[in-house]
């Protein structure tokens, strides 16, 4: 309880934004979120964790996006072809993707980077889908974490 009262009293923002910080480290990685969402729902409320999340989510996508772009690696034309299957439904493909157990995010932006799918399109769709997967998500380890604390009592 010391830390917490510590991290979330005068020091607020500055923990806040470090761990803003660290979620956009963790999705640049291939590390599990679920440590961080831990820690994240301990200190802050749920509309801050949610808001942190975005934000991280954001900066990693543009920042995979600039980087595929500038990394110019050769890619097969197998793998481009599927910028051409898409291209209609874009938005509800990247939507709906972000439903799928295992799909890591940051790994999706990287591959529609990479068969030229607009930035806007990536970043409308992987929102849409990331807020809702992220308020189940908060909302269910925020539901056990209160359940826990409950029989502590």
């Amino acid at each position: 309880m010391m830390i917490k009262k510590f991290l979330t009293g005068e020091n607020f923002l500055i923990s806040y934004l470090v761990y803003i910080a660290i979620l956009i480290v963790r999705g640049l990685t291939l590390l599990p979120g679920t440590a961080f969402l831990l820690a994240g729902i301990y200190l802050f409320s749920f509309i801050q964790v949610f808001f942190a999340i975005q934000i991280a989510i954001i900066s990693y996508c543009l920042i995979i996006y600039n980087f595929a772009h500038k990394l110019n690696f050769k890619v097969p034309e197998k793998i481009l072809s599927y910028g051409q299957k898409i291209k209609t439904k874009e938005i509800p493909i990247i939507f709906s993707l972000c439903f799928i157990p295992g799909v890591s995010i940051n790994v999706l932006i990287y591959f529609l980077s990479i068969i030229d799918i607009k930035l806007k399109n990536i970043l409308i769709g992987v929102i849409a889908g990331t807020s809702i997967t992220s308020v189940i998500y908060i909302s269910i380890v925020t539901g056990v974490y209160e359940a826990a604390n409950a029989t502590l009592v």
